[in-house]
């Protein structure tokens, strides 16, 4: 065969280390995040992008190849692992990305995919990681091995990054930039207004957006970093429907969106408490799945978003609405750190309702400044994320 008729090879980068699949809106705007940079960073090349996916069908939605991960059930089946194996042989190189795909749980089937790329003498880049903290002893061994082994670890907040140096890390190994989802870009405005006339919400009506996540006791099914007891599970509803009824006049509705709307990580039961305490009458649930984009648009109209779940957060942000965070994880916290508001966020383990409408009325008083602070502080974050991105991501 000539060399002019040899197949093309396109450059293959595969990508896991998120929940891709999950259908939860943050790893969704991660993934779309990542695909844009991967493009900015190789000037328009073609490359061919695959993401390991528990639901394949859904995550190629998102514009990629996606490939079945091995999930518990098939531990003890041989075929899912040879076709694992197949996928990272065949990549050109592997990105490590995700919400936080270092944490101390499930290290059985994520060890297997931390070491195939060295089996397979692949590149590999951890990038724009979130890190909890690693207690176990054989976390404590084999992460920091696997680390080293990188060609290049970028962390999206400062904890992150002390966690690694903690595990032996060099703080020169370490690049701190920020979250990749601050690339997703919202739907065209026409969409996100159809969605919202869907619950008689006018575009031109001022909104809070509220964002809850869901409370559980049950630490290692929903890998959380911190114990949540059953007094913490009662009292927060009440605390969060107060706040919202206290603040309520100063918005002409109030949105309730889930981030994670099935599954075991749902959020609508704890959306459902707190609208049974609620006693406003200019609330509204948008009971329905969203896709990232449109989640993105309903937080750019917003006038102020209160939210748990850190994405909703990180997007809001992106599109330079204001917030105020309810943190139960240091996650949150050192992302509001990460872009200089740390004083629009309540401890949950902590809070109060006076504290959580005390930081409500400064976030609608301070509206117009904190606005003007995210689009010059979103702008900084971003190129440090293409920078790092043309780096290490480039092909």
């Amino acid at each position: 065969m000539s060399e002019s008729h040899q197949p093309k090879h396109i450059p293959s980068i595969l990508i896991w280390g998120g929940w891709y699949g999950s259908r939860n809106i943050g790893d969704s705007a991660i993934l779309l995040g990542l695909k844009e940079l991967i493009r900015s960073a190789n000037d328009g090349k073609e490359i061919s992008i695959k993401v390991l996916s528990t639901d394949p069908d859904y995550t190629r939605t998102h514009g990629v190849i996606a490939e079945h991960a091995v999930t518990k059930s098939d531990i003890f089946r041989i075929r899912p692992w040879f076709h694992i194996f197949s996928i990272f042989k065949n990549s050109d190189r592997v990105i490590i990305s995700g919400g936080t795909p270092i944490f101390d749980f499930s290290h059985a089937i994520r060890t297997l995919y931390f070491f195939l790329p060295i089996i397979y003498k692949k590149t590999f880049t951890f990038f724009g990681i979130g890190v909890k903290p690693i207690n176990s002893w054989y976390g404590k061994r084999y992460i920091p091995y696997v680390l080293k082994k990188s060609s290049h670890i970028s962390v999206r907040d400062e904890g992150s990054k002390d966690v690694l140096k903690g595990l032996g890390l060099s703080d020169e190994k370490i690049h701190l930039t920020a979250d990749s989802a601050l690339f997703a870009k919202p739907a065209p405005q026409d969409e996100v207004n159809q969605i919202l006339k869907q619950y008689h919400v006018n575009d031109s009506e001022s909104i809070l957006v509220v964002a809850p996540r869901v409370l559980s006791s049950n630490k290692k099914i929903l890998y959380l970093q911190e114990d949540m007891g059953s007094e913490l599970i009662q009292s927060t509803p009440q605390k969060i429907s107060k706040a919202i009824d206290s603040i309520s006049h100063r918005f002409d509705k109030i949105v309730f969106l889930a981030m994670h709307y099935s599954g075991p990580d749902s959020d609508i039961p704890l959306i459902k408490d707190i609208l049974n305490l609620c006693t406003s009458n200019n609330i509204i649930f948008l009971n329905q799945e969203l896709r990232p984009n449109i989640a993105i648009g309903i937080f750019k109209v917003a006038k102020l978003v209160l939210s748990m779940r850190l994405h909703a957060l990180v997007l809001s942000s992106s599109v330079g609405t204001p917030i105020v965070g309810i943190s139960y994880e240091q996650k949150v916290t050192e992302f509001l750190k990460r872009i200089n508001l740390k004083n629009y966020c309540v401890n949950l383990f902590l809070f109060s309702t006076d504290d959580l409408i005390t930081k409500l009325n400064q976030a609608l008083d301070n509206e117009e400044s904190i606005r003007m602070h995210l689009k010059q502080r979103i702008e900084f974050l971003k190129k440090s994320i293409l920078a790092d991105a043309k780096n290490t991501l480039k092909i």
